[in-house]
Order: C-alpha cells, then sequence, then structure tokens
C-alpha cells in the first residue's frame, strides 16, 4: 500500500488594519490563516517559520517592500544559541508544534511591530532619534532596521509578504501534538526523537498586503 500523499496548504495573509498611524500605540495585526486537505491531522514544526508569526518577525518570515520608493525594506534579523528542541509536555517548545486538523482553519497571529508590548511603534526618524539619546545616555540602542511597522515612513505605502525560502522545508508528521509530545522525565523528549515525514508539503501561493502609514 503507497504511503498518503503529503497534504497540500492553503495560507491566506491578512493586516488589520491595512492603514496605520504613529499616533496609535496599537500596530495592526498580522494573520495567517492555514488550512490543510489531508483527510486526517498533521503537526508541524512552527519554529523559525512564518507559521509562528511572534518569533517570525524578528526571524526573516516577513518581506517588506516600499511601494512608495519601490525598495526593499532592511528587517530586523535576531540570530539565536539555543539548546535542541524539546516534545516535553509544558515545555517552552510545545508552542512551536501546531496541529492542523483535517479540512479546517486555524489561524495564528502577533501583533506587526516589535514583540515588546511596551514599545510603541516609531518612524524611521523617530528610532535614529531615540538611537542617538540611547548612545548618549549609554542605554541600550533599539535597532534602526524595521520590524513590522516600527521603522517605516510616514505618507508610504509597502507591499507585506511572507519570505518564500522559509517555506520551502517543514518539519511534520501525521498525526496530532499529543501524540508527538511526552512526559517531562522521558528520556526522549528531544525532537530529534521522531522521524518526520520526508514528502515535503506543497504550500499553494500566498498573496501579500498592501500597508499605509499615514503621515
Amino acid at each position: 500500500m503507497s504511503p498518503p500523499q503529503a497534504p497540500k496548504l492553503t495560507v491566506q495573509l491578512s493586516l488589520s488594519p491595512t492603514t496605520y498611524s504613529y499616533s496609535s500605540p496599537i500596530p495592526p495585526t498580522l494573520r495567517l490563516s492555514i488550512t490543510s486537505d489531508a483527510e486526517r491531522p498533521i503537526t508541524l514544526l512552527t519554529y523559525n517559520t512564518p507559521f509562528h508569526p511572534a518569533s517570525g518577525m524578528t526571524q526573516d518570515c516577513f518581506s517588506i517592500w516600499d511601494l512608495t520608493t519601490d525598495s526593499s525594506v532592511k528587517t530586523t534579523s535576531i540570530r539565536v544559541q539555543r539548546m535542541p528542541l524539546s516534545r516535553a509536555r509544558g515545555s517552552a517548545d510545545e508552542q512551536y508544534l501546531l496541529t492542523l486538523p483535517p479540512s479546517d482553519t486555524i489561524t495564528v497571529s502577533t501583533r506587526f511591530a516589535r514583540g515588546n508590548q511596551d514599545l510603541k511603534p516609531l518612524s524611521r526618524a523617530e528610532a535614529q532619534q531615540k538611537r542617538e539619546e540611547a548612545e548618549r545616555s549609554g542605554k541600550a540602542r533599539r535597532s534602526l532596521f524595521a520590524c513590522g511597522v516600527d521603522g517605516l515612513e510616514p505618507g508610504h505605502r509597502y507591499s507585506v509578504s511572507v519570505a518564500k525560502g522559509k517555506l520551502m522545508s517543514f518539519w511534520w508528521v501525521w498525526g496530532t501534538k499529543d501524540d508527538v509530545l511526552v512526559d517531562p522525565e522521558s528520556r526522549e523528549w528531544g525532537l530529534d526523537n521522531i522521524q518526520p515525514e520526508e514528502a515535503p508539503l506543497e504550500i499553494g501561493e500566498i498573496a501579500g498586503v498592501e500597508l499605509d502609514i499615514e503621515h
């Protein structure tokens, strides 16, 4: 009997609202709605992928193009050295296991800005000013590279899209997250104790969205 065919995922990207002003402390919300055509559940590892958008904001998972200047926007990228991923129930890595039920849609979301809720988004000019002030006072400096609306320019229109390179290779298995997880005391707590499916997931084209930054 031949193995079941790898599922196809349909993904929709959205921003709400699609207009932003730096007078507001609340940035737009970025959402990804993911639908699997499989007849049974599958579970994905979303670490360092767009399907965990909160961490993906600083892992080159989303691209921003300035439609006003017809140029690419440099975005914040953070490299993290860490321990091997864990599948222990209750561990911090449990958040990176996403189960897609058959023929149903799961939506993941994050604020389209820096992850720290206390940081109000700043325009590029404001970020430059804050950085100069921090350098004079010896405080931690804020990156000038964009992160969501943080670091963009008023009066410009942008196109936001999912970075295709981050969709090329997904760790995935048949079954639910509960099938993957083990008790914290298990000696096989490492995710590398599970052999993922070899067949690559098929992910359809994901349309980008436009965003206007008001003066």
